[in-house]
């Protein structure tokens, strides 16, 4: 089984395998990532090992917006190269590759909120109770600048509230967003992504971003930003 848990550190000295797999230079990385998975689907295994060490930190990222459970973001990490291995016949190289791997991502993490809206629903069934809101708030490294450390800490709360506030977003609206400002796709990508035209797609970033707009009102105002229990069932789009 692929070994896919997150590692506090990387190893100093790479294997050969390894840097198969190594970022290249701007320009390079699409084109890199679909010679990898032709070369897999040629046979070469070690071509497989480059894809996971190249895109398996990005795929964590993107489900760590999703799920707030460490131990299910990185279950659905290793799901997804394990779906990559096993369609590596259906693979046709005519758009980026990680476009094609976002799609794997993408499905699988709509198909878990699904999973855990259907959990919700028979528990509210049988405990009239409301659940306990365990927020783990998304934190992206940031490179600060010569910034005063009020500034840093004004600057980690505001990110600490957009991203609750992406969490409380339908899903369609959220994978949006995410697949735009995280991954940058294009939203021609992007509706390739979710199976959707692109006016489709714009229209989501376009409520989503309005949304995000209207909910940090208070915050340039001066006042608290009322912060509900993200609801990852939510279905609306």
């Amino acid at each position: 089984m692929l070994e896919t848990k997150v590692t506090d550190s990387e190893s100093a000295q790479d294997s050969p395998d390894q840097a198969k797999g190594r970022d290249s230079k701007d320009g390079q990385d699409a084109a890199s990532g679909r010679e990898l998975m032709l070369a897999f689907q040629a046979g070469d295994s070690a071509a497989f090992d480059g894809i996971v060490y190249r895109y398996q930190q990005p795929v964590q990222n993107f489900l760590r917006r999703y799920l707030r459970d460490r131990d299910r973001m990185e279950d659905l990490t290793q799901e997804v190269f394990i779906r990559v291995y096993k369609s590596r016949e259906r693979y046709q190289p005519t758009a980026k590759f990680s476009t094609w791997l976002f799609t794997i991502a993408t499905r699988l993490a709509l198909n878990e909120i699904r999973s855990i809206r259907r959990k919700r629903r028979v528990f509210s069934e049988v405990a009239d109770e409301p659940e306990a809101d365990s927020p783990s708030p998304i934190r992206r490294a940031e490179d600060y600048r010569e910034e005063t450390p009020r500034e840093q800490i004004e600057k980690k709360e505001l990110r600490t509230i957009i991203n609750r506030l992406i969490e409380e977003l339908p899903p369609n609206q959220k994978a949006a967003i995410l697949l735009s400002q995280l991954q940058k796709l294009s939203y021609k990508e992007i509706a390739e992504v979710l199976d959707m035209s692109v006016m489709a797609v714009k229209s989501l970033l376009l409520r989503g971003r309005e949304h995000l707009r209207n909910r940090l009102k208070p915050y340039f105002e001066g006042k608290p930003v009322q912060l509900g229990s993200p609801d990852p069932g939510h279905t609306e789009n």
